[in-house]
Formats: C-alpha cells, sequence, structure tokens
C-alpha cells in the first residue's frame, strides 16, 4: 500500500471529483456543482496558488484536504492575516478509512504552515482554523482534529503554529426589514454539493409556500449579502433556517413558524 500526496493543478483536478462526488458524476445538479467549483479552483490556483491536496492510494485518488488563507475568503467580514482555514478534509470510501491516509493529507498541510506555504507568500502560518462539520461518513471531524492537537475555539478549532490563536467573533444575523416576506438561500462554489443542497432547498420552499419571493445568491460572488446576514444560508421572513431540506418534516415546520414572526 503506497500513499503519495499531490497538489492539484491543471492536470489533475478532476481528481478532486472522483473523490468528492465519486458516486454522482454523471448526475446533472452534481455537474453543475462541479463547473462552478472547477472554476473557483481555477481563480484560486491563478491567484494564491494550490488550495487542495490528494491522497492517491496505489495511484488511485481517495482523499482530499481544502485549505486557503482566511484573507482570500470575500464572505469573512474581518479576515485575520496569515491565518490558514482548513475547510474540508475527506476520506469517503470506507475500505480506506483508518489506514492513516485524512492524518497524511493534514499533516502535509500543517508541515507546509509551519514552514511558509506559497498562498501566504513563503510565510509561516500564525495559527489553523476549522469548521468540524459533520458528514456522517466515518470518524467524527471534530474527534479527528481534536486526536491532531486542535482545540475548540470561539465558533472554530484552532491549531497555533508560529503564534497565539486570536479568536474572531462569530458573525451574528441582524434581521432586516428588507428580509421580510421574502426567502434568500446562499450557496458557494468550494463544494459542489453546495448549489444541490440550495436548489433542493428552493424546490421544497416553493412546494411548501408557492408565494413566497425567491433569492438564491453565489456567497463568493456577492460576498456583501453573505456578510450582511452573518453568513447564514437561509433565512425566510428574516429568520435563519438551520434545519436542512432532507429533513422535510421538520424543514417545513420551521419555515412555516419562521412566516408567522
Amino acid at each position: 500500500m503506497e500513499i503519495t500526496v499531490k497538489d492539484i493543478d491543471a492536470s489533475n483536478i478532476d481528481d478532486v471529483f472522483r473523490v468528492c462526488s465519486h458516486d454522482r458524476l454523471e448526475d446533472p445538479l452534481q455537474k453543475r456543482g462541479i463547473e462552478l467549483k472547477r472554476r473557483w479552483l481555477t481563480r484560486m490556483l491563478e491567484e494564491h496558488g494550490p488550495c487542495t491536496k490528494i491522497a492517491y492510494l496505489d495511484g488511485r485518488p481517495v482523499a482530499q484536504i481544502l485549505y486557503y488563507p482566511e484573507a482570500a475568503d470575500p464572505t469573512v467580514a474581518e479576515p485575520r492575516d496569515m491565518v490558514m482555514a482548513i475547510r474540508c478534509t475527506y476520506n469517503p470510501f470506507q475500505e480506506n478509512q483508518k489506514k492513516g491516509i485524512s492524518s497524511k493529507l493534514l499533516e502535509t498541510v500543517l508541515k507546509e504552515c509551519r514552514d511558509g506555504p506559497p498562498s501566504l507568500g513563503g510565510k509561516p502560518t500564525r495559527f489553523a482554523v476549522t469548521q468540524a462539520f459533520e458528514t456522517g461518513e466515518g470518524t467524527s471531524l471534530a474527534n479527528f482534529y481534536a486526536s491532531k492537537g486542535f482545540r475548540q475555539g470561539e465558533g472554530e478549532m484552532y491549531l497555533e503554529l508560529h503564534s497565539g490563536y486570536t479568536p474572531r467573533k462569530p458573525p451574528i444575523y441582524d434581521p432586516l426589514p428588507e428580509d421580510r416576506g421574502r426567502a434568500l438561500i446562499f450557496y458557494d462554489p468550494i463544494c459542489e454539493w453546495s448549489i444541490g443542497s440550495a436548489v433542493r432547498t428552493e424546490e421544497l420552499l416553493k412546494e411548501t409556500v408557492p408565494t413566497l419571493h425567491l433569492t438564491t445568491i453565489n456567497s463568493w460572488e456577492n460576498p456583501q449579502e453573505s456578510t450582511r446576514r452573518g453568513g447564514q444560508t437561509l433565512i425566510v421572513n428574516a429568520t435563519p433556517i438551520t434545519t436542512s431540506w432532507r429533513d422535510r418534516e421538520a424543514f417545513t415546520s420551521e419555515v412555516i413558524r419562521a412566516l408567522t414572526i
């Protein structure tokens, strides 16, 4: 068994999707998300250098890690200088878990951060931060990052590298009068699943409240709209909706409740 880690470039960019969308490559909606992310990755490569590493097991792409300077994210209102955001570590193939693949990916990124990553002009990273969202597949990300030395910060986990952790106040949504009587759905190009989730949310909203005015927004292309709303992914009648469209009954109840406020 040989594990190798490579940065993405123009020659292997499709390997990202062979990992993240391995079972949905022919799905029309997923293809839409893949093209969005492909454009985003290409732009990030041009502007900041590699932002994704892929792990290969005996030459086959099996896992990936996505990271970039926090200052490169336009949806962060007050980014911290020389801080690396690790957005996603994903090892989806059950037969390849518990083989040290995710660990090797993360350790390679952290070594680069200590040495001085190209995306920070070769300067060492002060500290790394991550959101330990759960995919329901394999090991809990919170436990995985904790096992690598990450600690719980303010709305994030962090690992100090060359200086102490500086928390960033989590964004807050203050209800805006203009959001009354409408729904705003946000998606981003970072994950090819994001636009699909936005479309499914839109479809369920139309079914639940056919007269509701809907606006779907790419948060990276319209970051001011995202930051004004505290980075929420769905707002209905000036109320954040936290339930996913996947839980149809709970989602519908929360939407209807928001419309009565």
